[in-house]
Formats: structure tokens, sequence, C-alpha cells
């Protein structure tokens, strides 16, 4: 019998009860269904016992999605909505005919186990775009999220709302209290929400929806159904208040040794709904105390690394500041509090001290939405008393416009920074910098589109800080060879960028052409991430995923791309070809394989020489393999295997990760993850010496061998669904010794030897050992809805001894015998609704 044939007859065996009623189909082919006005208090229980319940519709038809597309569902799910004039009710039960079987994971809130979960979509603009996601599994673990463009989601979003769960011998059931003073909607008399129910069946791995869902479409929000029967609940107007106090002990060095200064902070965050389309929200004196550390990493490219957003204030809502594709960088968050610019000592501040920060952001019926982010940030003085980071202004604004019902779209953001710079301050560093840009995107066919967009930047300052951004690794003016000449004269760099991109972005095979041109003098790095520009670029990407399931897997894709690079005066800098192919097999492991052929053709250069002339270098080929084992067991295994090779064979890679998920029970987890690589690359950048802009100057590489070794340690314990303990540790070793030391003297040679000659009369560059501990203990316990006390221990270690060696051991050692960073912090909120 097939699997269908039995998924079919078990959900034909799960009908158990009569359905009093059933969903309904709209004149635009969307599903509906029905709330109803409650008159009496509804018991937060888990229970149908109320009134309501009884004559509240219910709703049933689940489909099938995940890895069917719109096949019968293994067990019936069924649902009902409910309302007064504060909150939205929502009672679901899941059946099963084996409730002892159900998995149910305890986890800190909005961490997604492999358990059972049941989701309920609320669309309240009805926009077709955006909505909120509130999940929950039998263990009473709490999720949330937002749905941007259609098919975005965000999990930052933490909304007050309330759920209660039961198991029983039919399965399990899920009542939601979810306050309107959470959704956004248009003040109407008669309301009608977009509206879906999911189901995560764990242990068959199966999602089911209502309405029906299909993954091939590649949206989200549009294929919700419809809620209606909403009515006089007047109009949203919401106001919350967190203020906020925090205790922490922190580690400073003196001169003679070390001391253990006690500090206190106090803020306030608020969060107000202006109208029922417009809310602000606003921080004072914030502190991010709780948040993980950036993990380590060593960097030897000409680049700053790009971290992800991790403070809660700007990863909430960010989705809309997001244009998405090749503009992704316009606007990086992690410029806001940064690490001061000019910093000089270990015992200088580490982050900018952010003031107030406040976002206002809305959304109307006829489809506009507009955002806007102020910050202001503190001048941060060194411990020599200098500046070295001066007090910021930020202003970002953003403005969109949706047409035929989001298929089509048109927007604008403007980014405005301004710095206040004083003496030791305006020779390095820009004075203020603005970005405009355009952005708009067109479907059609129901599986094409077309999108674009166009910016142009100006950033000032003074000619010497002007200087060094022409000569920085983002411009490298003083390359020979450059479209740009330099000019220390000049008090301001100007620039744009522009985008094209067609793609077929629904159905069993998505095909995507894009193309990008950056101006030389585009700077965009002081709110945003852009390291390239003076660049032409051309991706394509076919890919084709499975929408059946077979007897050997339950789903898998494969992508072919090729992306090619230019200079702006038609040099070639890149040209690499990629061959990925992904599957969740039949015993739900999953298993990958990457390819990847690079520097393909007269490929050259730009930053090698950091700052010398193009580079021409040599193919490269690197594969991937991974290996991951059953999310559902106790024990989930993991592996993957990278190797790599080129500069005719002179350089290589190999790496070797794996780990080790394991549960103890439901509320205890633990994750190691090792990871060991050893590389030679036969072209490492040295330095370059002599006088910028003469003919004398030598650009040297030598041969670098390293060893990299990182260890990284997750366990949590989750005591309730508002109370847990999560443990995160990191060491990390990296090692360089250098040989072979040459310098270019026939950048664009064919013949590789022919590039460099040697130089240093045998000497040999300084080799590294650099070594880092990064570890934190989180205890989160939310002791109301919205308030939470957050007790955290964070401990930091840093050691370069023995450079230019790898001993496991002995590196270990030094690195744990430093002496600690250590902070310890208490942070207690409490949020109230007045």
């Amino acid at each position: 019998m097939t699997h269908r044939r039995i998924a079919a007859l078990a959900a034909l065996l799960c009908l158990c009860g009569p359905v009093t009623g059933r969903a309904q189909t709209t004149g635009r082919g969307a599903t509906a269904a029905r709330a109803v006005r409650s008159t009496g208090t509804v018991r937060l229980d888990g229970r149908a016992d109320e009134a309501v319940w009884r004559t509240a519709p219910v709703t049933d038809d689940f489909r099938q999605f995940s890895p069917g597309e719109a096949v019968p569902a293994r067990f019936r799910t069924v649902f009902q909505v409910a309302y007064d004039d504060r909150t939205l009710y929502v009672f679901l039960r899941m059946y099963d005919p084996q409730p002892d079987s159900l998995v149910a994971l305890l986890s800190r809130r909005d961490v997604r186990t492999p358990s059972e979960w049941i989701k309920v979509v609320i669309d309240g603009f009805h926009d077709r775009r955006s909505g909120l996601q509130f999940m929950v599994n039998p263990a009473g673990v709490k999720r949330d999220a937002t749905i941007f463009s259609d098919a975005g989601e965000d999990s930052a979003w933490d909304g007050v709302w309330d759920v209660a769960v039961q198991v029983d011998t039919l399965g399990w059931t899920a009542e939601f209290a979810i306050p309107f003073s959470q959704l956004r909607y248009d003040p109407s008399e008669e309301l009608t929400f977009g509206f879906g129910v999911w189901r995560d069946v764990a242990r068959f791995g199966e999602r089911d929806a209502w309405p029906v869902y299909r993954t091939s479409l590649g949206t989200f929000a549009s294929q919700l159904g419809d809620l209606t029967g909403i009515s006089g609940i007047g109009r949203n107007r919401r106001l919350e208040v967190m203020p906020y106090a925090v205790s922490k002990n922190v580690t400073q060095p003196t001169v003679g040794g070390w001391t253990h200064p006690q500090q206190q902070a106090y803020g306030l965050d608020l969060k107000a709904g202006l109208t029922s389309n417009v809310t602000v929200d606003a921080t004072i004196n914030p502190d991010f105390g709780q948040v993980e550390a950036d993990p380590a990493v060593l960097n030897l490219s000409a680049f700053e690394v790009r971290f992800e957003e991790r403070r809660p204030f700007f990863q909430e809502g960010g989705n809309l500041f997001r244009c998405g594709g090749p503009c992704e960088g316009i606007f990086y968050t992690r410029r806001l509090g940064r690490a001061p610019q000019l910093a000089t000592s270990d015992r200088d501040p580490r982050s900018s001290t952010i003031q107030a920060a406040a976002k206002v952001t809305g959304r109307f019926s006829g489809g506009t939405q507009f955002g806007i982010v102020a910050v202001q940030s503190a001048r941060e003085r060194g411990i020599a008393g200098q500046t070295i980071e001066p007090a910021t202004t930020t202003l970002v604004g953003r403005l969109v416009q949706d047409f035929r019902g989001g298929r089509s779209q048109l927007g604008t953001m403007v980014t405005g920074l301004t710095r206040d710079l004083d003496a030791g301050t305006e020779p390095y560093l820009r004075r203020d910098a603005y970005t405009l840009l355009l952005q708009g995107y067109h479907r059609f066919a129901e599986r094409w589109e077309v999108s674009g967009y166009a910016g142009r930047s100006t950033a000032r300052g003074s000619a010497a800080a002007i200087a060094r951004t022409q000569l920085s690794s983002v411009h490298y003016f003083q390359r020979p060879d450059h479209e740009e000449r330099y000019d220390p004269t000049r008090t301001s760099m100007d620039g744009g960028v522009t985008s094209l991109s067609i793609k077929r972005f629904a159905g069993r095979v998505r095909w995507e052409t894009t193309g990008r041109y950056a101006e030389p003098g585009t700077e965009l790095n002081d709110l945003g991430f852009v390291p390239l520009v003076n660049d032409g670029m051309i991706r394509n990407q076919l890919s084709v995923s499975s929408l059946v399931p077979t007897s050997w897997y339950r789903r898998g894709n494969a992508v072919l791309s090729l992306e090619n690079h230019w200079t702006t005066g038609g040099l070639p800098t890149g040209a690499a070809a990629t061959a990925h192919a992904a599957a969740e097999l039949a015993n739900f492991w999953s298993a990958s394989f990457t390819y990847t052929l690079s520097n393909l053709g007269n490929t050259m250069c730009v930053s090698c020489a950091r700052g010398g002339p193009l580079l021409r270098v040599s193919p490269y080929h690197r594969i991937s393999v991974t290996f991951d084992g059953d999310a559902r067991k106790a024990i989930v295994p993991e592996l993957d295997f990278r190797i790599a090779k080129g500069d005719e064979g002179r350089s290589w890679a190999a790496q070797v990760s794996t780990g080790v998920l394991g549960r103890v029970g439901s509320r205890t987890s633990l994750e190691v993850k090792g990871s060991f690589e050893r590389r030679s690359d036969d072209t490492q950048w040295v330095r370059n010496l002599g006088a910028t802009f003469s003919d004398t100057v030598h650009y040297t590489f030598a041969a670098l061998g390293q060893n990299i070794f990182v260890l990284e340690t997750r366990a949590n314990v989750t005591l309730t669904p508002a109370l847990s303990v999560q443990l995160y540790a990191q060491p990390f070793v990296a090692t360089g010794a250098f040989s072979d030391w040459r310098e270019m003297v026939d950048a664009r040679n064919a013949s590789y030897a022919a590039r460099y000659a040697p130089y240093g009369g045998g000497a040999t560059p300084a080799g590294f050992n650099q070594k880092q501990f990064n570890s934190n203990a989180v205890l989160r316990w939310e002791y109301r809805p919205g308030s939470v006390l957050f007790v955290v221990w964070q401990q930091g270690r840093n050691d370069a001894r023995d450079p230019g060696t790898f001993e496991a051991g002995r590196d270990l050692r030094n690195l744990f015998f430093t002496h600690p960073d250590n902070t310890l912090l208490v942070k207690f909120s409490y949020w109230f609704n007045p």
C-alpha cells in the first residue's frame, strides 16, 4: 500500500464527531471562516466549555502541503473563532489516534523544536501582503512572527498574547487569546481578516494547512483565507510601556591589574498606537546585555565581516526597511551603536552608547506603508580621553505603495547620518552621508516578477577624511589601473547603484537573471554594508524543486548558477559557476552537495594587492558535502566535509565539521559542534612597501599555512515555557605561518609563476596565533506576559602567544589561563498596558 493511500485511510479513520459547520467559498475563490461574538467570559484553559464554542461554526478541510502538496491530511484538524470587544479567541482541536506519541518538547520562547505545532495566521489589513503568526506546541511553548512582502517571515516580533493547551484521549487542543491591541487593521464596523491555520505532525514530518497552501507558488499571505463576522470592536488604540533596570558588574583592566566596578542603568521601551494604522516604538537608554556575543572569526580579507543583527529593538519591524535582493545592504542596523572606529586600546569602550531611538511605522488600506527610524548615539571617549566615536544622529525613512493587491510595488528609502566631529576625528571620519533609493517590482502571469532599484549616495567630510575614503578597501582609487583618479582635494564622494532583475518565482522550475551596476564613487558604508562598488554584475540562476515525494526522498531541489563581474571599465573581475543539490530522504535524513568553480577565464582580482594593480587569479575548485540526521530523534548528528584546490595546485583547503544535538527528556538539550580546517593559501597578501603612487611600491605576498579550530557548545534547560536557562561557549583558535615571501612583478601574466618574484632575501613574515573564548549563560523568566527577568553571565578571553605554531592542547591551555573578562548582569523589565 502506498504512502498516499495510507495517509488517506488514516484521515478517514480520524473523522471523529459531527461537523457543525463548513468553510465557505467567497466569490473570488478564497476559503472563508466565520467568527461569532461571545457574550460571556472565555476562560483560557484549552477546553471548549464556554457557551460560545457550542455555537461557533467548526471549520476543517485541512490539506497537506509538506511533503506532498494539496493532498489529504493524515489526521483531522478543526477550529472555531470567537471574539469580544478586546480579544480574538481561536479554539483548535488536533485529532490524533495516538496522543501518547505526540512530540511535545519544552524550549525557550521562539525556539522551534521538532514538536507538534499549531499556527494561527492573521492578516489584519487584509492586504494579502502582511500578517502575524501565533504558534504553540503541546508543551505550551509559544512562538510568534510577522509576515512581510507576502512570503517573508521575521521572528523578531514578540507580541503579548496568551494560549492554553490540553492533551487528551482525542489528541490535543489549543485555545488562543489574541488581544486586538496586538493586531493592526483599518477601523471599520465590519471587519474581514486574512486568516489561516497550519499544523505540524512531528513524528511523520507532515505539515497541513487551512485553506489549501501550495509551496510551489512561492507566496504565503496571499494564499490565506478570509475570517468574517467581526463587527463593532471600535478603533485599535495601543499603549504599551516597559521600563527596565539593569545592574551589572564588569571587568576592567587598570595599570596595576583589574577592577570590577558595579554599574547601574535605567531605561524605557514604549509602543503606542497613534492611530489604528500608525505605531511608534521608542527606547530611551536601551541595554542589550542579554544579547549573545558575535562568533569569533579570522578575517584576512580586505573587507570587514558582516554580522547578524541580534538586538531586539532593531530586529523587530526591520522588514519594512529591507528592499530585498541586491539592495539588501543599503541600511545595515549594526552601524547604529557601532564599535568605536578610532579605538586604540583594549580598555576603550567596545560599543557606542545609544541614548534614544524611535521607529514610526504605518500601513493604510490603499496599500501605502511608511516607516521612520531615528537614532541618537553619544560621544564615546577612549581611556586616554580622546574621542573614539563622535556623537551621531541618524534618520532613515521608507515609503512604499502597493498596487494590484500587492502584485506591483513602488518604494523609496532615504537615509541620513550626521557626526559631530572635533579636531581629533575630523581627519578620519566622514561628517555626513545621505542616500536616496527608488525601488519597485511588478508580478505578472502569477509566476513572473520584474524588479529593480536605482540609488544615489553622497558622503562629505574634510579633504583628509575623503582622501582616506578613496584609499580604503571599498574604493582603492590609488590602484594604477583604476577607472577613477585619486584626488586629495575632494571633500565628497558621490555615486549610484542600479539593478534590474527578472525571475520566475513559482512552480517546479524557477529562474532568475539579475544585473547590477555600481559607480566607483558610491559610498554607502556609513549606514549600509556595500563593500562592492566600481562593479558590473550579471547573475543567472536556474532551480528545480520536487513537488511530490518518492520512495527514496521526501523533497529535493537542484540549483545551477553563473555569476560574472567586471569593473566599470570592462575588466573581468569575477566569474563563478555553482551546482548545488539537496534532498530530505525518506528516512528524514538530509544531504547536500555543492560544487563551485571560480576565477573562470581571464579573471582579475581588484583587492588582492590592497591598492595595487589588478592581479590575474587562477581557477579555484570547491566541493562541499553535508549530512544531517533525523531531527525527530533524541540524538541528531551532522557532518560537513569541504575541500578546495586552486592556484594551479599551490593552494588548497580541507575542513571537517561534525556535531550532535542530544535531548534528555523534553526539557533539556545539548548541542556540540566542532570544526577543524587546514589550509594553504599560496598568494596571501602580506604588506605593501614603498610610497603610495610611486613606481617603486613592492606588493608582497606569501604562502600562508593555517590551522583553524572551533568548538561550539549550547545547552538549554527549560523548566517551564516561561523559565529557561541557556549556556553558550565557543573557544576559537586560528594559527598561521608564512613562507615563500614574494612580490608581484607581472600582475596579468597568464603564467602563474611569472606573476611573482622572490622578496625579502630569504626572510619570512611573522606568523600569528589568535585565540578567543566567548561564553554566556542566560536565565530568562517571563514572570508575567511581556515582563521578563534576565540574569546573564558573560565571559571573554583573548590570547596571542606562540605565533605561527599550532598545538591544540597547549593553545587551549594558554587561552583558559588568561585573565577572563567577566560580566554579571541582572535586567528587570515590567510590561504594562495602561
